[in-house]
């Protein structure tokens, strides 16, 4: 594909970018709603060791996921600028989800660190490849929203098959305890990892991004520490904090929640757990169509507002202690779920975008990682701090007889939490710079250095 190309990619071939999302949709709520419970409970690490070791190992990433981007920015392979990262990626992440999603009974931290470090690592590598393609493949300001919005539609159906693994087996007449349910869906992800990185290599070209000029030489601090100061990155930064942590805060509590303060079945949670992601993914379309007659910022203050008032209603329904109640508070907040994820992505693009005019240098790698850590940061806070506060402030055990004060702790944790922080991230995206005018205007700036560029070669 030429540099200067701005056609869009056909739909088949946005699917195979996007079928990269079932793997990496292993790595998102199932983590939280499943994997973080199994270890605490019948794995015997407790809740209070599993928070604490979820949050050391992503903020260990905090160290890994540059030198990531890095890597991604700087070393190209005849196959292209990410081809090779994501099929390397593959072993990686195929080797170390079979130990993460079966593990043996009694496995003690150690176990866990090892493999879960192994597994962040093959993550990383793939999250973030993935994410630098889109600003060398997108055409223009919405268009990054697409390739954003099918990726995320993709990881909310992967996920929402993984989190109803519990509801099929049942459904099917196959017996399985959480040990059982869970290596189903580490299965499910070891066999989807090669075929969607092969059909993404196959189908999606890889070109170099637009106006890039210059080839990253080496591993600086300097460009990170710029890129975190930067006051527009910095604003989608602190907003993928914020969403991140109030997502991992829901889903680490989700199940406890469930059981203890509504009276859900397992079989019950995982129905609501799969209508959840139902609304959300009917829900996606309409919020790429408000991005586009408004802009990103509008629609995500929109989303991000809607789920905190809706988290926020969970509080005063614990007094019905009811299914049929939870199930209905739980399809409303499913409905803006997805937006603000896809949307600081598609916004990340337009930074880095910002960055080619003005300096000619590919950070797409950079930009990315810096993301997925701020990501990381905001998850980790959740399982150690969230755990923490669940544990010993609310008083909180699920393998314990709890009294209503700690059920109602649990409660308020998950309602009250992850709405300050949604509605702190709506506050600040208010304030985003990047505009559907400014990038027109960027646009035209990497234009005249793509003709200047070829004029002097």
């Amino acid at each position: 594909m030429p540099q200067t190309s701005s056609k869009r990619l056909s739909f088949p071939r946005v699917l195979a970018f996007a079928s990269l999302s079932i793997p990496i949709a292993g790595v998102g709520l199932p983590v939280g709603v499943y994997l973080a419970p199994l270890y605490a409970n019948e794995v015997g690490l407790g809740l209070e060791m599993t928070g604490l070791l979820f949050m050391l190992l992503r903020f260990w990433d905090i160290v890994t996921d540059p030198v990531m981007g890095y890597m991604v920015d700087r070393y190209r392979s005849p196959l292209g600028r990410v081809r090779h990262w994501i099929l390397l990626a593959v072993p990686v992440l195929g080797i170390s989800t079979f130990f993460v999603y079966m593990p043996p009974q009694g496995a003690g931290p150690g176990y866990f660190i090892f493999w879960m470090l192994i597994f962040y690592v093959g993550f990383t590598l793939l999250q973030t490849s993935r994410s630098s393609w889109v600003p060398a493949i997108a055409s223009d300001y919405d268009d990054r929203s697409r390739l954003f919005l099918w990726p995320e539609i993709i990881s909310v159906a992967a996920m929402l098959f993984l989190l109803a693994v519990p509801l099929i087996l049942q459904i099917g007449g196959v017996k399985a305890d959480r040990f059982g349910q869970v290596a189903v869906m580490g299965w499910i992800l070891i066999i989807a990892l090669p075929l969607a990185a092969g059909l993404a290599c196959l189908f999606v070209p890889d070109p170099p991004l637009k106006g890039e000029s210059k080839q990253v030489e080496k591993f600086e601090f300097k460009p990170l520490i710029a890129a975190i100061r930067n006051p527009v990155f910095n604003k989608v930064l602190s907003i993928e904090l914020l969403v991140s942590t109030a997502i991992s805060v829901t889903a680490a509590n989700f199940l406890f929640v469930a059981e203890f303060a509504f009276g859900a079945s397992d079989a019950q949670t995982s129905l609501a757990l799969m209508l959840f992601f139902v609304m959300a993914i009917i829900a996606l379309p309409f919020w790429l169509w408000l991005a586009k007659r408004t802009e990103k910022r509008t629609a995500f203050f929109a989303a991000v507002t809607w789920s905190g008032v809706s988290f926020m209603a969970f509080i005063p329904l614990a007094q019905f202690a009811n299914y049929n109640v939870f199930l209905a508070a739980s399809l409303v907040a499913g409905i803006p779920f997805s937006a603000p994820i896809f949307l600081s992505r598609a916004m990340t693009a337009d930074v880095v975008e910002l960055q080619a005019a003005e300096t000619g240098e590919n950070r797409a790698g950079n930009f990315y990682a810096l993301l997925t850590s701020f990501n990381k940061v905001g998850s980790s806070l959740a399982f150690g701090v969230g755990y923490f506060i669940v544990g010993q402030i609310a008083g909180f055990h699920p393998r314990e007889e709890n009294s209503e004060a700690s059920i109602f702790g649990l409660v308020l944790v998950f309602g009250f939490l992850p709405a300050l922080l949604y509605l702190s991230a709506g506050l600040l995206a208010r304030t985003y710079p990047l505009t559907r005018a400014v990038q027109e205007d960027t646009a035209r700036r990497l234009e005249t250095r793509i003709v200047i560029t070829e004029a002097s070669n």
